[in-house]
């Protein structure tokens, strides 16, 4: 699945290729909005990390990612392009009605969080069960277009085959292996659907996603056969564009 992205302009300035809002993260995960992170840092100018919950230990483990910028509140970040709210956010409180941005991504735990009040416009990345947790119903080719006309979203459902689909198209990614079935794969996939986001329409942004996540994937079993993780896949994507 080739698709065509974003590239820079010759006489571009800091931030106008890309600026991402990342909000997640708790006590309990300090590790899923660091994996994000690792994804995106490479494919947009800069990202920002506002966390779920003011915790040293996330904190303090954030910053050991030198591109990483922590926040603590949204004053002066009206202008990101997008926002990926959810990874890692698990019991933490985050009021989303804070949230400003021309995009919204929401993965993991944010899903929770938007059942049955889903923004128009939003890019929704479950698997199988938190589909299932979010429209009542297996995450089928059919079920997955009419979820996302009926709430005017996208959707990339992963599985097997990744289900990708504005309401209109459907399109499949079966680029993948089981290695990566590995925990924070999850997080890596958000991450570069939400850098990707920033700068692409969003049905380019997670078709792109899916497919560069698969061929790093499938690079690394090259090398490491199935003895992978995801910190690895996060920095092979950019070899996999």
């Amino acid at each position: 699945m080739k698709v065509s992205l974003h590239t820079p302009e010759k006489d571009s300035h800091k931030g106008e290729n890309g600026k991402l809002l990342i909000v997640g993260g708790s006590k309990t995960f300090h590790g899923a909005p660091m994996l994000a992170i690792l994804a995106a840092r490479r494919f947009v100018d800069l990202v920002f990390l506002l966390p779920g919950q003011k915790d040293s230990h996330l904190i303090n483990a954030v910053k050991t990612i030198p591109e990483a910028i922590v926040v603590y509140d949204m004053k002066g970040l009206m202008d990101m392009d997008c926002v990926l709210f959810g990874t890692g956010l698990a019991e933490a409180k985050f009021d989303m009605k804070k949230l400003k941005g021309p995009r919204l991504v929401v993965d993991a735990d944010g899903l929770k969080r938007i059942k049955g009040k889903i923004p128009a416009g939003t890019i929704l990345t479950p698997h199988e069960g938190e589909f299932r947790m979010l429209f009542g119903k297996p995450g089928t080719e059919m079920n997955v277009k009419i979820a996302a006309a009926k709430n005017r979203c996208f959707i990339l459902k992963k599985g097997p085959a990744d289900i990708i689909s504005d309401g209109r198209k459907v399109v499949k990614n079966r680029v993948h292996n089981p290695g990566m079935t590995k925990g924070g794969t999850g997080d890596v996939l958000a991450g570069l659907v939400a850098a990707l986001a920033c700068k692409n329409p969003p049905m380019k942004a997670m078709q792109a996603a899916a497919a560069i996540a698969g061929r790093a994937g499938n690079r690394l079993k090259k090398t490491h056969g199935y003895s992978y993780c995801a910190s690895d896949l996060a920095e092979e994507l950019a070899f996999a564009v």
